[in-house]
């Protein structure tokens, strides 16, 4: 019996030992983005990778936790707080690791600073599926290895144009926390792509949302792709134990 628990608990100790982890991390609480301070630049959401550096900006826990397991946020069953709560986050990955086990390391940032305890389930959802167009993918694929980015510049007539250089899941976050829409990828759409969205000065009878739709829709059928409201059965991530607050730094 007692080399049964010795054998166990050397189980569970190599399992946390191999567990990827950010180096180095930092977690701070930010203000919420509004629509001003969107258009104005002044707030950002950006997931940007720059070598062994991670700079993340603006991402509420429920962003991180879709970041952290691939999924879309409404795949995942979380707290309200998880919804309303902002942080600047800056991790340095550690020798030898490569862009593609960041997801693991956010899963090992959440449960050793937010506490996270979670199981997994199977759902149906209404939600935006996000395809490739008849005439396939129009953009040009960057470069391997091109790092993420993002800007925005007010242009004479006062139109917001926002260049993001990312994947297709990076248009997401903010198509989900102000465009609102519950968003799903089957593009089967990979490697970096430079994106171009306008959000023109807000008309008569519309709202922001509508404006970040509206701009959101142009943009991605310029790139070749459409949207399509439909039932999918997603994995869902469901929250067991979430802390408000992350541990000190």
């Amino acid at each position: 019996m007692r080399i049964q628990f010795l054998l166990v608990g050397l189980s569970c100790l190599a399992a946390a030992q191999s567990r990827l982890a950010f180096e180095v991390v930092s977690v701070k609480p930010a203000p919420q983005p509004t629509p001003e301070t969107l258009r104005s630049g002044e707030a950002r959401i950006a997931f940007n990778v720059n070598g062994a550096r991670i700079q993340i900006s603006g991402y509420t826990p429920l962003a991180l936790l879709t970041r952290a397991f691939r999924v879309e946020p409404p795949q995942v069953a979380a707290p309200d707080f998880a919804r309303g709560e902002y942080f600047e986050i800056q991790a340095t990955l550690p020798a030898g690791a490569t862009p593609e086990q960041v997801p693991e390391m956010l899963q090992t940032m959440l449960a050793e600073r937010f506490k996270l305890a979670y199981h997994r389930e199977t759902r149906e959802y209404q939600m935006s599926v996000l395809t490739v167009g008849k005439n396939g993918m129009k953009l040009p694929r960057l470069p391997d290895g091109t790092q993420p980015s993002s800007s925005s510049n007010r242009l004479a007539d006062g139109t917001t144009r926002m260049t993001q250089t990312g994947n297709v899941a990076s248009l997401f976050p903010v198509m989900n926390s102000f465009g609102g829409l519950q968003m799903a990828d089957e593009t089967g759409v990979d490697g970096i792509y430079i994106w171009v969205r306008d959000l023109h000065p807000a008309t008569p009878g519309m709202s922001f949302q509508d404006a970040v739709q509206e701009s959101f829709r142009a943009m991605i059928e310029a790139a070749g792709l459409k949207l399509e409201t439909r039932k999918v059965r997603k994995e869902t991530i469901v929250v067991d134990h979430l802390e408000k607050k992350p541990t000190e730094n």
